[in-house]
Protein backbone atom coordinates (compact mmCIF):
# COMPACT_ATOMS: atom_id res chain seq x y z
CA UNK A 1 0.00 0.00 0.00
CA UNK A 2 1.75 2.98 -1.18
CA UNK A 3 0.90 6.23 -2.99
CA UNK A 4 1.85 7.52 -6.25
CA UNK A 5 5.52 8.41 -5.12
CA UNK A 6 6.09 5.27 -3.88
CA UNK A 7 5.98 6.41 -0.14
CA UNK A 8 4.29 3.98 2.57
CA UNK A 9 1.22 6.01 3.97
CA UNK A 10 1.56 7.63 7.86
CA UNK A 11 -0.87 5.62 10.17
CA UNK A 12 -2.99 9.37 10.28
CA UNK A 13 -3.09 8.56 6.20
CA UNK A 14 -4.93 5.38 7.08
CA UNK A 15 -7.60 7.33 8.27
CA UNK A 16 -8.17 9.63 5.49
CA UNK A 17 -11.30 7.32 4.26
CA UNK A 18 -14.82 7.99 3.23
CA UNK A 19 -16.25 6.29 6.61
CA UNK A 20 -13.40 6.91 9.62
CA UNK A 21 -15.18 5.35 12.26
CA UNK A 22 -16.39 2.46 9.72
CA UNK A 23 -13.21 2.12 9.45
CA UNK A 24 -12.63 2.05 13.40
CA UNK A 25 -15.52 -0.53 14.00
CA UNK A 26 -18.44 1.25 14.38
CA UNK A 27 -21.59 -0.66 14.26
CA UNK A 28 -25.19 -1.13 15.98
CA UNK A 29 -23.66 -2.51 19.43
CA UNK A 30 -20.78 0.21 19.66
CA UNK A 31 -23.89 2.80 18.83
CA UNK A 32 -25.97 1.35 21.91
CA UNK A 33 -23.14 1.22 24.13
CA UNK A 34 -22.41 5.34 23.14
CA UNK A 35 -25.92 6.63 23.05
CA UNK A 36 -26.37 7.85 26.09
CA UNK A 37 -23.19 9.62 26.58
CA UNK A 38 -23.98 11.98 22.94
CA UNK A 39 -25.74 14.18 24.52
CA UNK A 40 -26.08 17.63 23.21
CA UNK A 41 -23.35 18.53 20.01
CA UNK A 42 -21.17 15.54 21.48
CA UNK A 43 -19.86 13.73 18.88
CA UNK A 44 -19.15 9.90 18.84
CA UNK A 45 -14.99 8.98 18.76
CA UNK A 46 -12.15 6.22 18.75
CA UNK A 47 -9.28 6.38 20.39
CA UNK A 48 -5.97 5.96 18.25
CA UNK A 49 -3.55 6.85 20.37
CA UNK A 50 -2.49 7.99 23.41
CA UNK A 51 0.41 10.50 23.92
CA UNK A 52 1.65 12.86 27.18
CA UNK A 53 -0.44 15.56 27.01
CA UNK A 54 -3.28 15.07 25.05
CA UNK A 55 -4.61 12.00 22.88
CA UNK A 56 -5.31 11.36 18.85
CA UNK A 57 -9.08 10.38 17.86
CA UNK A 58 -10.63 8.37 15.28
CA UNK A 59 -13.74 10.76 14.40
CA UNK A 60 -16.47 11.21 11.60
CA UNK A 61 -14.10 13.44 9.94
CA UNK A 62 -11.16 11.58 10.10
CA UNK A 63 -8.50 11.41 12.58
CA UNK A 64 -7.92 14.79 15.22
CA UNK A 65 -6.13 15.65 18.12
CA UNK A 66 -7.77 15.32 21.22
CA UNK A 67 -7.22 15.98 25.00
CA UNK A 68 -9.16 13.79 28.23
CA UNK A 69 -11.43 15.98 30.41
CA UNK A 70 -12.57 13.43 32.23
CA UNK A 71 -14.24 13.17 35.56
CA UNK A 72 -11.97 12.47 38.36
CA UNK A 73 -11.26 8.59 39.38
CA UNK A 74 -12.85 9.24 42.37
CA UNK A 75 -16.65 10.41 40.83
CA UNK A 76 -16.57 7.45 38.85
CA UNK A 77 -18.49 3.75 39.25
CA UNK A 78 -16.56 0.89 40.52
CA UNK A 79 -15.18 -0.29 37.73
CA UNK A 80 -11.69 -0.83 35.77
CA UNK A 81 -11.65 2.85 34.59
CA UNK A 82 -11.13 3.82 38.48
CA UNK A 83 -7.59 2.01 37.15
CA UNK A 84 -7.19 3.36 33.42
CA UNK A 85 -9.88 6.62 32.83
CA UNK A 86 -8.99 6.61 29.12
CA UNK A 87 -7.25 3.25 26.93
CA UNK A 88 -6.54 3.25 23.20
CA UNK A 89 -9.56 1.64 21.76
CA UNK A 90 -12.24 2.91 23.92
CA UNK A 91 -15.30 4.48 22.20
CA UNK A 92 -15.75 8.05 23.89
CA UNK A 93 -18.19 10.79 23.53
CA UNK A 94 -16.42 14.44 22.11
CA UNK A 95 -16.92 18.20 22.58
CA UNK A 96 -15.03 21.09 20.83
CA UNK A 97 -12.94 22.97 22.30
CA UNK A 98 -13.30 26.45 21.41
CA UNK A 99 -9.82 28.02 22.46
CA UNK A 100 -7.98 25.35 20.08
CA UNK A 101 -8.34 22.62 17.64
CA UNK A 102 -8.52 19.64 19.51
CA UNK A 103 -11.61 17.70 20.49
CA UNK A 104 -12.34 17.41 24.18
CA UNK A 105 -12.99 13.34 25.47
CA UNK A 106 -15.79 13.80 28.01
CA UNK A 107 -16.91 10.39 28.44
CA UNK A 108 -16.04 6.89 28.46
CA UNK A 109 -17.85 4.01 26.90
CA UNK A 110 -18.36 0.89 29.00
CA UNK A 111 -15.44 -1.52 28.15
CA UNK A 112 -17.17 -4.56 26.75
CA UNK A 113 -13.67 -6.50 26.73
CA UNK A 114 -10.04 -5.49 27.30
CA UNK A 115 -6.64 -6.89 27.36
CA UNK A 116 -5.03 -5.45 31.10
CA UNK A 117 -2.14 -5.88 33.24
CA UNK A 118 -1.38 -5.35 36.89
CA UNK A 119 -0.11 -1.71 37.17
CA UNK A 120 3.72 -1.75 37.01
CA UNK A 121 3.67 1.09 39.86
CA UNK A 122 0.19 0.33 41.94
CA UNK A 123 -0.10 -3.16 42.39
CA UNK A 124 -3.80 -3.15 43.22
CA UNK A 125 -4.46 -2.01 39.61
CA UNK A 126 -4.97 -2.82 36.39
CA UNK A 127 -2.89 -1.02 33.57
CA UNK A 128 -5.65 -1.46 30.39
CA UNK A 129 -3.74 -2.47 27.58
CA UNK A 130 -5.55 -2.38 24.90
CA UNK A 131 -9.70 -1.33 25.33
CA UNK A 132 -12.85 -2.77 23.25
CA UNK A 133 -10.49 -5.86 21.31
CA UNK A 134 -12.28 -9.30 20.33
CA UNK A 135 -8.89 -11.38 20.28
CA UNK A 136 -5.39 -10.68 20.58
CA UNK A 137 -1.77 -12.00 19.36
CA UNK A 138 0.08 -12.75 22.04
CA UNK A 139 3.42 -12.58 20.19
CA UNK A 140 7.04 -14.58 20.57
CA UNK A 141 10.36 -14.29 19.10
CA UNK A 142 11.43 -17.78 18.62
CA UNK A 143 15.09 -16.69 18.60
CA UNK A 144 15.04 -15.65 22.42
CA UNK A 145 14.66 -17.79 25.44
CA UNK A 146 10.89 -18.45 26.38
CA UNK A 147 10.69 -17.22 29.87
CA UNK A 148 8.54 -19.39 32.65
CA UNK A 149 4.96 -18.76 32.56
CA UNK A 150 4.78 -15.99 29.74
CA UNK A 151 2.40 -17.52 27.42
CA UNK A 152 0.43 -18.71 30.23
CA UNK A 153 0.09 -14.99 31.93
CA UNK A 154 -0.73 -13.22 28.82
CA UNK A 155 -3.06 -16.15 28.35
CA UNK A 156 -5.11 -15.74 31.64
CA UNK A 157 -5.30 -11.94 31.26
CA UNK A 158 -7.05 -12.42 27.69
CA UNK A 159 -9.20 -14.80 29.13
CA UNK A 160 -10.14 -12.72 32.46
CA UNK A 161 -10.83 -9.20 29.62
CA UNK A 162 -13.00 -11.26 27.25
CA UNK A 163 -10.71 -11.79 24.43
CA UNK A 164 -9.90 -14.36 22.45
CA UNK A 165 -6.34 -15.11 22.82
CA UNK A 166 -4.05 -16.51 19.23
CA UNK A 167 -0.28 -17.12 20.34
CA UNK A 168 1.87 -16.21 17.16
CA UNK A 169 5.51 -17.42 16.92
CA UNK A 170 7.59 -15.14 15.21
CA UNK A 171 11.00 -15.73 12.84
CA UNK A 172 9.88 -19.28 12.04
CA UNK A 173 12.41 -19.23 9.13
CA UNK A 174 15.21 -19.67 11.85
CA UNK A 175 13.78 -23.35 11.88
CA UNK A 176 14.22 -23.69 15.74
CA UNK A 177 12.18 -26.89 16.84
CA UNK A 178 12.73 -26.97 20.29
CA UNK A 179 11.85 -23.34 20.36
CA UNK A 180 8.55 -23.88 18.61
CA UNK A 181 7.78 -26.72 20.67
CA UNK A 182 7.96 -24.82 23.75
CA UNK A 183 5.67 -22.05 22.45
CA UNK A 184 2.83 -25.25 21.55
CA UNK A 185 3.27 -26.30 24.86
CA UNK A 186 2.90 -23.50 26.60
CA UNK A 187 -1.04 -23.09 24.92
CA UNK A 188 -3.44 -25.54 26.11
CA UNK A 189 -5.39 -27.55 23.98
CA UNK A 190 -8.00 -25.29 22.00
CA UNK A 191 -5.74 -21.77 21.85
CA UNK A 192 -4.50 -21.22 18.45
CA UNK A 193 -0.93 -21.36 17.84
CA UNK A 194 0.65 -20.13 14.38
CA UNK A 195 4.09 -19.65 13.29
CA UNK A 196 4.98 -16.92 11.00
CA UNK A 197 8.01 -15.27 9.56
CA UNK A 198 8.41 -12.00 7.69
CA UNK A 199 11.42 -12.39 5.66
CA UNK A 200 9.52 -15.21 3.74
CA UNK A 201 5.93 -14.71 4.69
CA UNK A 202 4.95 -18.15 5.84
CA UNK A 203 1.75 -18.23 8.29
CA UNK A 204 0.64 -15.25 7.39
CA UNK A 205 -2.00 -16.46 5.68
CA UNK A 206 -3.12 -19.04 8.37
CA UNK A 207 -2.64 -15.88 10.73
CA UNK A 208 -4.94 -13.83 8.44
CA UNK A 209 -7.62 -16.39 8.58
CA UNK A 210 -7.91 -16.64 12.34
CA UNK A 211 -8.61 -12.85 12.33
CA UNK A 212 -12.07 -11.66 13.69
CA UNK A 213 -13.72 -10.12 10.99
CA UNK A 214 -15.09 -6.04 11.87
CA UNK A 215 -13.56 -6.15 15.19
CA UNK A 216 -10.41 -5.30 16.48
CA UNK A 217 -7.35 -7.54 17.70
CA UNK A 218 -4.65 -6.01 20.00
CA UNK A 219 -0.76 -7.64 19.79
CA UNK A 220 1.18 -8.15 23.16
CA UNK A 221 4.70 -9.41 23.57
CA UNK A 222 8.31 -7.80 24.83
CA UNK A 223 10.00 -5.80 22.63
CA UNK A 224 11.59 -7.09 19.52
CA UNK A 225 9.11 -9.86 19.19
CA UNK A 226 7.91 -8.87 15.85
CA UNK A 227 4.31 -7.20 16.59
CA UNK A 228 4.98 -4.06 14.05
CA UNK A 229 6.39 -6.30 11.62
CA UNK A 230 3.25 -8.40 11.78
CA UNK A 231 0.98 -5.37 11.49
CA UNK A 232 3.09 -4.47 8.84
CA UNK A 233 2.69 -8.11 6.79
CA UNK A 234 -1.01 -7.36 6.92
CA UNK A 235 -1.31 -3.58 5.95
CA UNK A 236 0.94 -5.02 2.95
CA UNK A 237 2.73 -1.76 3.44
CA UNK A 238 5.76 -0.69 6.11
CA UNK A 239 3.65 1.48 8.01
CA UNK A 240 4.87 1.31 11.64
CA UNK A 241 8.53 1.91 12.49
CA UNK A 242 10.89 -1.30 13.04
CA UNK A 243 14.02 -1.24 14.94
CA UNK A 244 17.14 -3.34 15.11
CA UNK A 245 17.07 -5.70 17.70
CA UNK A 246 20.86 -6.42 18.94
CA UNK A 247 22.38 -9.66 18.22
CA UNK A 248 24.06 -10.15 21.58
CA UNK A 249 20.46 -10.82 23.42
CA UNK A 250 17.75 -10.45 20.91
CA UNK A 251 16.00 -7.76 22.56
CA UNK A 252 14.59 -4.85 20.51
CA UNK A 253 14.77 -1.13 20.62
CA UNK A 254 10.96 -0.42 21.86
CA UNK A 255 10.35 1.15 18.28
CA UNK A 256 6.71 1.45 19.40
CA UNK A 257 6.74 3.81 22.16
CA UNK A 258 3.02 4.04 22.42
CA UNK A 259 -0.24 2.31 21.72
CA UNK A 260 -1.94 2.75 18.29
CA UNK A 261 -5.16 1.41 16.27
CA UNK A 262 -4.67 0.49 12.82
CA UNK A 263 -7.02 0.30 10.40
CA UNK A 264 -6.96 -3.01 8.29
CA UNK A 265 -10.66 -2.32 6.68
CA UNK A 266 -14.01 -3.35 6.53
CA UNK A 267 -14.38 -2.51 10.60
CA UNK A 268 -11.41 -4.95 11.08
CA UNK A 269 -7.89 -3.22 13.13
CA UNK A 270 -5.18 -4.13 14.72
CA UNK A 271 -4.40 -2.45 17.70
CA UNK A 272 -0.12 -2.01 18.39
CA UNK A 273 1.21 -1.82 22.15
CA UNK A 274 4.90 -1.32 23.12
CA UNK A 275 7.21 -3.98 24.45
CA UNK A 276 5.69 -5.34 27.84
CA UNK A 277 8.01 -7.47 29.67
CA UNK A 278 5.76 -7.45 32.88
CA UNK A 279 2.51 -9.33 32.56
CA UNK A 280 1.27 -8.98 36.51
CA UNK A 281 -1.96 -10.63 37.16
CA UNK A 282 -4.86 -8.45 38.61
CA UNK A 283 -7.69 -10.01 39.62
CA UNK A 284 -9.16 -14.06 38.52
CA UNK A 285 -13.15 -13.53 38.18
CA UNK A 286 -12.70 -16.93 35.75
CA UNK A 287 -9.59 -16.38 33.52
CA UNK A 288 -7.39 -18.70 34.82
CA UNK A 289 -10.10 -21.53 35.27
CA UNK A 290 -10.18 -21.08 30.74
CA UNK A 291 -6.58 -20.38 30.68
CA UNK A 292 -5.83 -23.59 32.04
CA UNK A 293 -9.17 -25.21 31.06
CA UNK A 294 -6.84 -28.77 31.19
CA UNK A 295 -6.00 -28.19 34.94
CA UNK A 296 -9.16 -27.00 36.27
CA UNK A 297 -11.24 -29.53 33.61
CA UNK A 298 -9.67 -32.45 35.88
CA UNK A 299 -9.41 -30.45 38.90
CA UNK A 300 -13.43 -30.77 39.24
CA UNK A 301 -12.85 -34.67 39.36
CA UNK A 302 -10.53 -34.54 42.38
CA UNK A 303 -11.50 -36.47 45.57
CA UNK A 304 -11.77 -33.39 47.74
CA UNK A 305 -12.86 -30.22 46.36
CA UNK A 306 -10.82 -27.77 47.97
CA UNK A 307 -7.90 -30.04 46.81
CA UNK A 308 -4.74 -28.00 46.15
CA UNK A 309 -3.42 -30.33 43.93
CA UNK A 310 -0.40 -30.87 45.54
CA UNK A 311 -0.11 -34.13 47.45
CA UNK A 312 -3.42 -34.56 48.79
CA UNK A 313 -5.22 -38.06 48.07
CA UNK A 314 -7.53 -38.77 45.62
CA UNK A 315 -6.10 -35.33 43.07
CA UNK A 316 -7.15 -36.45 39.78
CA UNK A 317 -4.72 -33.72 38.72
CA UNK A 318 -1.67 -36.04 39.70
CA UNK A 319 -3.23 -38.84 38.35
CA UNK A 320 -3.35 -37.50 35.00
CA UNK A 321 0.22 -36.29 35.33
CA UNK A 322 1.36 -39.82 36.54
CA UNK A 323 -0.84 -41.21 33.28
CA UNK A 324 1.13 -39.24 31.09
CA UNK A 325 -2.01 -36.81 30.24
CA UNK A 326 -0.46 -34.06 31.62
CA UNK A 327 2.64 -32.31 31.99
CA UNK A 328 3.25 -31.16 35.15
CA UNK A 329 4.77 -27.81 33.83
CA UNK A 330 1.23 -26.95 33.60
CA UNK A 331 0.09 -27.96 37.12
CA UNK A 332 3.06 -25.56 38.49
CA UNK A 333 2.03 -22.97 36.53
CA UNK A 334 -1.44 -22.93 37.47
CA UNK A 335 -0.39 -23.26 41.27
CA UNK A 336 1.66 -20.51 40.42
CA UNK A 337 -0.38 -18.20 39.18
CA UNK A 338 -3.18 -19.01 41.71
CA UNK A 339 -1.09 -17.91 44.66
CA UNK A 340 -0.03 -14.35 42.85
CA UNK A 341 -3.83 -13.96 42.55
CA UNK A 342 -4.63 -15.09 45.76
CA UNK A 343 -1.42 -12.77 47.16
CA UNK A 344 -2.91 -9.91 45.54
CA UNK A 345 -6.31 -10.76 47.48
CA UNK A 346 -5.16 -10.75 50.96
CA UNK A 347 -3.98 -7.32 50.03
CA UNK A 348 -6.91 -6.03 48.80
CA UNK A 349 -8.77 -7.22 51.93
CA UNK A 350 -6.38 -5.87 54.03
CA UNK A 351 -7.07 -2.49 52.24
CA UNK A 352 -10.59 -2.02 52.55
CA UNK A 353 -10.05 -2.79 56.45
CA UNK A 354 -7.77 -0.02 56.83
CA UNK A 355 -10.19 2.19 54.56
CA UNK A 356 -12.98 0.72 56.64
CA UNK A 357 -11.49 1.75 60.23
CA UNK A 358 -10.66 4.62 58.39
CA UNK A 359 -14.37 5.75 57.94
CA UNK A 360 -15.48 4.72 61.18
CA UNK A 361 -16.79 7.90 62.79
CA UNK A 362 -14.74 8.99 65.99
CA UNK A 363 -16.69 8.76 69.54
Amino acid sequence: MTDESGVPPSVTDLWDVDDPLGAAGWDAEVASRLEPLLTGDRLPARVARIEYGGCHLVTPAGRRPGVARLPRASALPDDDRRDTPLAVGDWVATERDASDDRLLVVAVAERRRRVGRRDPSRELLEQVLASDVAAVLVVHALDRPLRPGRIERALVLAHEGGVRPIVVATKADLDLPDAWKAVRDSAPPGTPVVAVSKRDLRGFDALAALLPRGVTTGLIGESGAGKSSIVNVLLGSEVLAIGDVRGTDAKGRHTTTARELVPLGGGTCLLDTPGTRELGLVRDTGGLAAAFADVSGLAGRCRFADCRHDREAGCAVHAAIDAGELDDARRRSFLDLRAEIEELDAKREARERRLGEGRRPRH
